[in-house]
This record gives structure tokens, C-alpha cells and sequence, in this order.
């Protein structure tokens, strides 16, 4: 076997001009490392070692790009190749600044704030207490099924009510909570921020925010917030004076067109682009201490960039790496092991080899491959044929040309708040849904849990209203009869396996041939695999002596299995 991937760069996280040591795992006995440096192509020769070759070189730029020759080809990203490999099919190793350690395979739980836990009932809007889009807001009861009024329905939930849940988050073993908008708005979502330096009132403030904060520090947990930094709210008193006075400072800070209009997200009027091109908006959003990407790292250990494929200058996303870097480097300044990882909804691999961020929402290279095989549909409803060898082929070309140190802290999941519910797109199949959760965890990555999915939350809409947001955004089912206990029990023993096991934490990823109709892949960590298989039609597989990691008990021979994570002994 011929395998190279981050546990093999010593030190694994260099900073610019350090030298590190690259070890291939090779029963090649001879062979060179080529770079790329100043344009020209340089190579070392590859010394002997213990199971492989091995060299040292400064990293001199991030990315550095590398890769093997080896008397049978060249070895780059993308495996072996008789041929001299594009740049693209190089490996990609960063220099610092990089994810943060606690990042590494972390398991996530996302929370929609609203609709996550009441804690205190006073704190909640009363129905019509203002208008949005021209509409009174409305209250809605908690077992009420969201409906089309969606960013004017209020339920209530608030941060007080996740501090009252902590004690069932740790107990279900998840060790990072990401939360979508918390800031003051006047929409339910609150995408549409009207002041980024006031936690909204109505989920309890700022002091609600240093409870909870505190109260992780205490486990040992950590806190994600949603940075919504392309677009502001249409109330936010910075596009009101840009709209009010054509001669405002503020008006720079937007896109304004000759006939009066305005560029905003998705055409969506209510949410104003951001001009980073404006050096106001630079000093509010980058640079100045109250800028909200610093001002809030005393209370968070990071943020989720929302569309961060889209923030730029000029109503676009012109220079869109150069801005990312710094809201990255700017939270990072305040605070050394911040994570910010990014909404790219797309392809993911431009950005984070530009050395933006530090990871980023896996839709493209997870999410929408493995959804799509398991559902017959694409994200829209559209039906697809995808095969289980073609989302294997998806997943893999993605996690090749990842940079190496980013692997393992991409957000990965299979439902979030902006799709629909991964156990809606199954129609109820609950054997699929639990297997789309066996293949998360086992996967590279950071896993995580869209809130609810863990016990079984659906959505209300008819398949006919093939729609994500905003069903997908039902209230957390508190009433413990409405869970289901099998899936619960589940999602439970993924999460320990991912936080203990070292090959599903911090192992490399590589294929595992088992056959039509079965997405199978190895994870391996210092000379240790794990062997996952996944066959929504159940398959019969040969396996040596192993452990079942789900079951705990020893395996032989032939097994039946619509999914296993084995560990051959």
C-alpha cells in the first residue's frame, strides 16, 4: 500500500518556514519529492525509513504544494498516476494559522435558538407585537407545525432554555454547539441583524449568552456563532442612514445602483449587501475592536461565516479569499484558538486552498452526494440516480483535494436548517436515516447533529412541497413519549465511537472494495483501521476476525449488514 495524509506531516501543523518531515507509507524503496516553488519545480531526494520513504523540507508558502515520484508514477492527491499530476492533484499542506486541536473531528449540535428550548416563558414576543415584511409577527404554541409564515412565527425558545438543556447535550456526548443567528432582528431566523453588538432581548440578552458561555467552559464545552457578515438587516440603522442621506458615510458601505436600487442576498431586499470594497465597512466588520467578529470572541470560541462564498466588494464576491482571511485572522487575533469555518454551499476546495478558513459546511463533498443516493433526490426534489459507487467517487474526489490539515474539521452532516430533514427526505425510512447517521460519524470530519434529528424530528409539508426552510425549523419535541429511542440510542454510540476511537477522530480516509450497491472506505491512524460499509439493500460480506464497534461483539466469516463499522483484530 502506497498512503500519504496528515498524520504523516511532522510537525502537522507548521507555521510558514518551518521544516517538516512528509513520510509516505510506500514499499517503494526509492523515489523524490517534488514541490513547487517561485514557479519552477524542485525536487529531494526520498531517504529510507521504516515502512517508507521519507524527506524534509521548509514550507516556504501556504499552499504548499507537493508530491511523489515513485518508480511506478507520480503520487499527488488524487492517488497514483503514470503521468506528471496538474498542481490540483498535488497535495495541499498549510502553514498556520490553522484549525484550532479541539476542532479536529469535534462533534457538533446545531441549534435554530427559537425553536430549541423555552427557558423563560416572559421573554417570548407577544403575537403582533411589531410588523415584518408588512405583516404582525405571530406566537404560535410549541406543538404547533411551523408554517408558511416562517421568519414571522415566533416560538419562544431562548439561550436560557439551551443552559436548562445542557445536561441532555452532554449526556448525548456533544461537544460544540453551533447557533444560528442570536443578534437583535426583527425576523424569527435573524439573518437580517439590526444591531450586532446586542444579543437579542428576547433570547435573553447578553447575559443569557455569558450563562451559557460559562456553563460550557465549566464541561468543557464549546460555543459556535453564526456570523452573518455578507448582508445586514434592512432595519439596521447603517442602510437606514445609507437610504436616508445619499451623502452619508454609510452610503459606501452598500451597493447602490443608478436607478436607486440596491445589491442584497438572493435579490432578497430585506438583507443589504456589505461593500468590503468600503473602508467603513472594513473598520466596522474587520478591523475596529466593536467589530462583531472580535468583539464577541470573550463569549464564543468561534464562528460559522454565513455565505461566505458570497461576501466581497462591489454587490459581489470580488476579492472574496482577501476578506475571508481577515474576519478569520481578526477572530483569531482576539482569541488564538478561535474556529471559523465558512457556508460554502458549493465547491469548497478554491477557497480553503487559498488558506481562508479553517473549514467549511461539507454540502458539495458530503451533504448532497450521500442524500442524494440514499433519497433518489437532489436537495430541490429533483429525482437522481446517483449509485453507491458514484457518492463513493463524490466523497472521495472531495476529501483528496481538501488541504491536508482542514480534513478533519470540515462541519459535516446530513440536515441543517437551511434543507430539508434528512428522515423527511427519507420518507420515514428509519433503517436509511439511521444508516445516512452511521456514515456520517464514520466519515472524515467534524459530525454534526441538526437538533432533533437525533430523536426522530420531522417535517410537516407533503412530499409534493418538496421544501427545507421553514419546516425544517420545527420546535424541539421536549415530551420524551414523541422520541425515538432506537435512533436516540444510536446517535448516542456514534458519538462515543468518534470521540474515543482514534481512526474515526483523526484517521486518514481510504477506499475498501466491497461490491455493487455498497459504499465501503477504510479510516486508518497510526497503523489501526476501521472498515465501513453501507448497503441501504443489505449486503453479505467475508470478513476476518473483528469487532462490530456498534454492537461490541466479535465478528467472523460471513455477515449480513445494511451498515457496520468493523475493526479487523
Amino acid at each position: 500500500m502506497t498512503y500519504h495524509d496528515l498524520e504523516h506531516v511532522h510537525p502537522p501543523f507548521p507555521s510558514l518556514g518551518d521544516e517538516v518531515e512528509l513520510f509516505l507509507e510506500t514499499p517503494a524503496k526509492e523515489g523524490f519529492l517534488l514541490y513547487e516553488k517561485d514557479g519552477e519545480l524542485h525536487q529531494k531526494p526520498l531517504r529510507p525509513a521504516p515502512g517508507g520513504l521519507r524527506a524534509r523540507v521548509a514550507v516556504h508558502a501556504s499552499p504548499f504544494r507537493y508530491c511523489f515520484r515513485l518508480p511506478q508514477g507520480f503520487l499527488g492527491s488524487h492517488g497514483l498516476e503514470k503521468t506528471l499530476p496538474r498542481y490540483d492533484r498535488f497535495f495541499h499542506l498549510l502553514a498556520g494559522p490553522h484549525p484550532p486541536e479541539w476542532a479536529l473531528g469535534a462533534v457538533y449540535y446545531q441549534i435554530f435558538p427559537d425553536r430549541f428550548r423555552q427557558g423563560r416563558p416572559e421573554l417570548a414576543p407577544k403575537e403582533g407585537a411589531w410588523l415584518y415584511g408588512g405583516k404582525p409577527i405571530r406566537r404560535k404554541a410549541w406543538d404547533e407545525p411551523p408554517g408558511e409564515d416562517g421568519a414571522r412565527e415566533f416560538y419562544g425558545g431562548d439561550l436560557w432554555g439551551v443552559l436548562e438543556a445542557l445536561p441532555y447535550l452532554e449526556g448525548l456526548g456533544v461537544e460544540v454547539l453551533y447557533l444560528t443567528p442570536i443578534f437583535q432582528s426583527p425576523s424569527s431566523h435573524r439573518y437580517d441583524t439590526e444591531d450586532y453588538l446586542r444579543v437579542d432581548p428576547h433570547l435573553g440578552g447578553e447575559e443569557a449568552l455569558r450563562a451559557l458561555y460559562e456553563a460550557l467552559e465549566a464541561r468543557g464545552m464549546r460555543l459556535i456563532l453564526d456570523g452573518v457578515f455578507n448582508h445586514v438587516g434592512a432595519t439596521h440603522p447603517w442602510f437606514q442612514k445609507a437610504l436616508e442621506d445619499p451623502t452619508a458615510p454609510e452610503r459606501g458601505m452598500f451597493t447602490f445602483y443608478p436607478d436607486g436600487s440596491y445589491a442584497s442576498f438572493w435579490g432578497v431586499k430585506h438583507m443589504p449587501k456589505l461593500d468590503y470594497a468600503s473602508s467603513l465597512t472594513q473598520e466596522r466588520f474587520v478591523h475596529s475592536s466593536k467589530a462583531p467578529v472580535r468583539y464577541w470572541m470573550r463569549l464564543a470560541h468561534g464562528w460559522r461565516l454565513d455565505v461566505a462564498h458570497s461576501i466581497g466588494e462591489g454587490g459581489t464576491n470580488r476579492k472574496n479569499a482577501r476578506w475571508l482571511r481577515a474576519l478569520a485572522r481578526a477572530a483569531k487575533e482576539e482569541r488564538e484558538d478561535a474556529l471559523v469555518f465558512g457556508e460554502l454551499s458549493y465547491d469548497t476546495i478554491p477557497t480553503l486552498r487559498a488558506h481562508t478558513l479553517d473549514g467549511a459546511m461539507h454540502y458539495a463533498g458530503f451533504a448532497h452526494p450521500v442524500m442524494e443516493w440514499l433519497s433518489g433526490r437532489d436537495v430541490h426534489g429533483k429525482a437522481v440516480s446517483v449509485e453507491a459507487q458514484a457518492a463513493w467517487a463524490a466523497l472521495w474526489d472531495h476529501y483528496q483535494a481538501l488541504p491536508l490539515q482542514v480534513r478533519h474539521a470540515m462541519y459535516t452532516f446530513v440536515s441543517s436548517h437551511d434543507i430539508p430533514r434528512a428522515l423527511w427526505r427519507l420518507r420515514g425510512d428509519k433503517e436509511r436515516f439511521k444508516l445516512a447517521y452511521a456514515l456520517l460519524f464514520a466519515f472524515p470530519g467534524s459530525p454534526a447533529i441538526y437538533y432533533g434529528d437525533e430523536v426522530g424530528l420531522s417535517q410537516p409539508n407533503p412530499y409534493a412541497k418538496w421544501q427545507g426552510d421553514p419546516y425544517c425549523r420545527a420546535p424541539f419535541p421536549w415530551n420524551e413519549s414523541a422520541w425515538n429511542l432506537e435512533v436516540l440510542t444510536l446517535i448516542r454510540r456514534l458519538v462515543k465511537l468518534k470521540r474515543t476511537h482514534p481512526a474515526l477522530r483523526l484517521g486518514g480516509l481510504l477506499p475498501l472494495e466491497a461490491g455493487k450497491g455498497v459504499l465501503a472506505f477504510r479510516r486508518r491512524y497510526q497503523g489501526q483501521e476501521v472498515w465501513a460499509f453501507f448497503a441501504p439493500k443489505g449486503t453479505r460480506l467475508t470478513l476476518p476476525r473483528g469487532l462490530d464497534l456498534l454492537t461490541e461483539r466479535e465478528v467472523e466469516g460471513e455477515v449480513e449488514a445494511t451498515y457496520l463499522l468493523f475493526q479487523p483484530l
